[in-house]
């Protein structure tokens, strides 16, 4: 079977079918499209053909083919460690622009390590730090980041041993009773990594209280967030004291970062 059979039978998207061909032969789509009709090793056809069929039984194409791209890098993922995905982009673009020269920031909850990981491409400049309780996601984080940032094992603040400039989190948002229907592929990542309580905002509550412990004056605390979560998670912040609140959205016009400044000095 030739490249170009396998994409005209239709098994997968040929999106996602040329990615696979792309990870298995290790070329580019344009060396691809140079040779659809070049034999396809029958070998190679049988490792295809198990991840043809992992991919319509609900595997992420990113544990298929080992990594994800994010911020342009390419980020090692696998079974039981959250896919990267675009819009947490947002994240990274506002904490690189608030994070003071040379100061410390720390990513909790950092799975893949991939938040760190662009940061540190920003602003070489920073001292980072990543918290995972997931020991097995740990080791993605500890592999993505080859040494640019500390990777500590425990939950949310508690291993910070240093004040923060900036706190970053991507934690788990979904409510409980939007689990079954996220997409299959969606569901195969780490529940841990994605649902959190009934209402998405239990880690979020845990962590916006926590945080001023671990901030210095005038430090900032940025959160992802899910649609519609926005006006909650301000008022969380708040209530908690932190001052100079800002939304960001992103590229699909959704709130997806809300942050606030933890004032220098008592009110």
């Amino acid at each position: 079977m030739t490249a170009r059979e396998l994409l005209s039978v239709g098994e997968l998207p040929p999106r996602e079918l040329l990615i696979l061909l792309c990870h298995h032969l290790g070329v580019d789509q344009a060396e691809i499209y140079r040779d659809l009709d070049r034999p396809l090793p029958a070998p190679l056809l049988r490792r295809l053909r198990r991840d043809i069929e992992k991919r319509r039984e609900g595997w992420p194409l990113q544990y298929l083919t080992g990594h994800a791209w994010f911020w342009s890098l390419p980020i090692e993922v696998g079974k039981g460690v959250l896919v990267p995905r675009a819009e947490t982009e947002t994240l990274v673009e506002v904490a690189s622009a608030l994070a003071p020269a040379g100061g410390r920031l720390a990513d909790i909850g950092t799975g893949s390590g991939a938040i760190l990981a662009a940061v540190a491409v920003e602003r070489p400049d920073l001292r980072l730090v990543g918290v995972e309780r997931s020991r097995q996601a740990l080791r993605f984080a500890e592999r993505n980041l080859a040494g640019r940032a500390e990777v500590l094992c425990g939950d949310l603040c508690a291993p910070l041993r240093e004040p923060q400039d900036v706190i970053v989190a991507n934690l788990p948002y979904v409510r409980e009773d939007e689990y079954d229907g996220l997409p299959a592929d969606v569901r195969r990542e780490p529940r841990m990594a994605l649902v959190s309580g009934k209402d998405g905002l239990r880690a979020v509550r845990r962590l916006v209280r926590q945080a001023p412990d671990h901030l210095v004056p005038g430090g900032w605390l940025l959160l992802e967030i899910g649609a519609g979560q926005s006006g909650d998670v301000t008022a969380l912040l708040a209530r908690r004291g932190f001052q100079e609140i800002l939304r960001q959205l992103d590229l699909r016009g959704i709130e997806r970062v809300v942050g606030g400044r933890w004032p220098c000095a008592p009110n």
